[in-house]
């Protein structure tokens, strides 16, 4: 046995020993000069038994007030995560409902049967420039019909299920749309470019066309209705043969931020409704 057990046990048998002898002894009115002696001896180990009890007692009662403080800071934490995620699920449905609004007040302003779509995911390829949406033929979509977000022209449907379509941009360059320019009235026809954007081309040499001018459909094509917004111009050239201006024209709808898209339910040729599509209104 180590010496400093040894001498540990010797002190708490000399203590349980007089302890034994206190509580035993007969009272003794006065007591007499060993009972004083013995409460001397006794009186430094009694207050080193104190000391160490409020120790102890201090050591418990903080543990038991560690343990709740951090249940309360795990409570916490937990309504903390929550409230968060409540808030970013209410700024996510404000958003939203600001985008719906916007799509709602566009079909107000015009008179042609519509339906809002949700864009589901975008064409993998990468050939064209393309997404999905939510809608299809079971709801009255049909392919070459226009698309449309509340800020201008996205493009139109180039195919078309049951439950989804696929909506070719007016980014790329493969689609076409009969154009016009507000301030002067000159037309022209819009394709994609290349670099991402779209070129307003075959513009009479003589165009007072301007960079900032706002380009609309013109409603020559028998796809897109007159006047939705197309985009701005940018910049001016001649074509590659000299015989017609081309304009650099920025797209109105910015594609990579629209989660949202409106389809314009009409035939080509004055958008004749099919049966049940009036009450799509």
């Amino acid at each position: 046995m180590p010496k400093s057990v040894r001498e540990l046990a010797v002190v708490l048998i000399l203590i349980g020993g007089g302890l034994i002898i206190l509580f035993s002894a007969p009272r003794i009115r006065g007591g007499g000069p060993a009972t004083g002696i013995f409460y001397a001896i006794l009186r430094p180990f009694q207050q080193v038994t104190t000391n160490l009890q409020g120790r102890i007692s201090d050591t418990w009662k903080g543990y038991i007030s560690l343990v709740g403080l951090r249940q309360e800071n795990k409570a916490l934490k937990e309504e903390l995560r929550r409230l968060k995620g409540e808030r970013t699920d209410l700024l996510n449905a404000e958003v939203e409902n600001r985008r719906l609004k916007k799509l709602l007040n566009l079909r107000t302003r015009h008179d042609f049967p519509s339906l809002v779509a949700q864009i589901i995911g975008e064409d993998s390829v990468g050939w064209y420039r393309s997404f999905f949406i939510n809608r299809g033929s079971s709801e009255g979509v049909a392919s070459e019909m226009a698309v449309t977000a509340a800020e201008g022209v996205v493009g139109r449907v180039t195919k078309c299920a049951a439950s989804m379509a696929q909506v070719l941009l007016i980014s790329d360059p493969s689609l076409s749309v009969d154009c016009r320019l507000i301030r002067t009235r000159d037309r022209g026809v819009l394709n994609g470019s290349s670099g991402g954007g779209c070129v307003l081309r075959y513009l009479d040499l003589r165009s007072d066309i301007k960079s900032g001018d706002e380009v609309v459909t013109s409603g020559l094509d028998s796809i897109f209705p007159k006047g939705l917004p197309v985009g701005k111009v940018e910049s001016v050239r001649k074509g590659p043969q000299g015989l017609f201006l081309e304009a650099q024209v920025r797209p109105a709808v910015d594609f990579s931020e629209i989660e949202e898209v409106m389809i314009i339910l009409g035939r080509p040729a004055g958008f004749d409704l099919q049966p049940g599509l009036e009450k799509k209104r």
